[in-house]
């Protein structure tokens, strides 16, 4: 099988960073990701101000949509205890109709934003919400691609029941989630299943400088559930080096140079049958981000993944 490269952007805001610079950072990533082949570029939803700069994902995806020529758009995800469905049809049928072909819409069920945050955005339980999207897409004849995202079975479950496709956030459990995914696939609006899995990496040049780098990586999100507001990412300069070499990182985190890098992913696509992997690289400064998504696309874009199964997490990259 040929694997997909993708990426999700958080739209993260460096330290000494404006938002502002953040979102136009965030355009000039999907121009280079447009250039550099990959298939798809999604903006998650997070209510985080100091640490991300995205709290309406439609917004982005709209800008990016006109500032850039194939590459498809879409959120990863709208979190939709946030939104009313109807709400979210007919805002991603408009970017469908503005851009035939490119808009993808992904949902999640989580929070996204702190509970005081949560209660100013109104909305409510999750409950019924997906099954009222999924009426209010096919009421208005919404040509979008839509996405469950998750990493539980009862998010897969969902996909399988809704024909919808799959992005699963899970690299350290079990794969029979997706198996299950895949034969209990409804078609109802689908024709036919597609799972995309995230995966954070991290690539250098050198497998010392990608460990320096990822350092920024490790501390942002270390630092999202300590700060009320968030912080942004830090400089590695003056970080403590991750713990362990870049194996007791995987599968979490996918740390190398590009051969590394390139045998890991291929490993995790193999393991999760994977049609297509959504690539999260968090580093400090925007050329540091785009360097390393054009290191792995360098070494790896339309490789080609023998589909074994692999009954167990390997423990290499084999």
């Amino acid at each position: 099988m040929t694997v997909q490269l993708s990426i999700l952007d958080p739209v993260p805001i460096m330290a000494g960073q404006r938002p502002d610079q953040a979102l136009h950072a965030a355009v000039r990533l999907a121009q280079c990701a447009d250039q550099l082949g990959y298939h798809r570029i999604w903006y998650a939803e997070h209510h985080i101000q100091d640490a991300a700069a995205c709290p309406a994902p439609a917004v982005l995806v709209a800008s990016v949509a006109a500032h850039t020529q194939r590459i498809r758009v879409g959120s990863g995800g709208v979190v939709l205890r946030h939104h009313a469905p109807w709400h979210v049809a007919e805002t991603f049928g408009m970017l469908g109709s503005l851009y035939p072909g490119r808009i993808d819409l992904g949902v999640a069920s989580g929070h996204g934003a702190s509970d005081d945050v949560a209660a100013r955005l109104g909305g409510g339980p999750i409950e019924g919400r997906i099954d009222a999207l999924q009426d209010a897409l096919h009421t208005l004849g919404t040509q979008v691609d839509a996405w469950v995202l998750g990493s539980s079975s009862r998010s897969a479950q969902t996909a399988a029941r809704l024909g919808w496709y799959y992005g699963s956030g899970n690299v350290v459990g079990d794969p029979a989630p997706l198996t299950q995914y895949r034969r209990e696939f409804s078609a109802l609006r689908h024709a036919r299943p597609a799972v995309s899995l995230a995966v954070a990496v991290v690539c250098a040049e050198s497998m010392p400088l990608a460990l320096h780098l990822a350092a920024s990586h490790g501390a942002y999100f270390s630092a999202q559930g300590t700060a009320p507001h968030g912080a942004p990412v830090p400089p590695p300069d003056h970080l403590p080096p991750l713990g362990g070499n870049a194996l007791d990182l995987y599968p979490r985190l996918v740390v190398g140079d590009p051969a590394t890098v390139r045998a890991a992913l291929t490993a995790l696509a193999r393991r999760y049958d994977a049609d297509e992997l959504l690539l999260l690289s968090v580093l400090h400064g925007a050329q540091a981000r785009i360097d390393s998504y054009t290191l792995i696309a360098d070494a790896m874009l339309k490789v080609s993944v023998p589909p074994a199964r692999i009954p167990a997490q390997p423990g290499g990259y084999l």
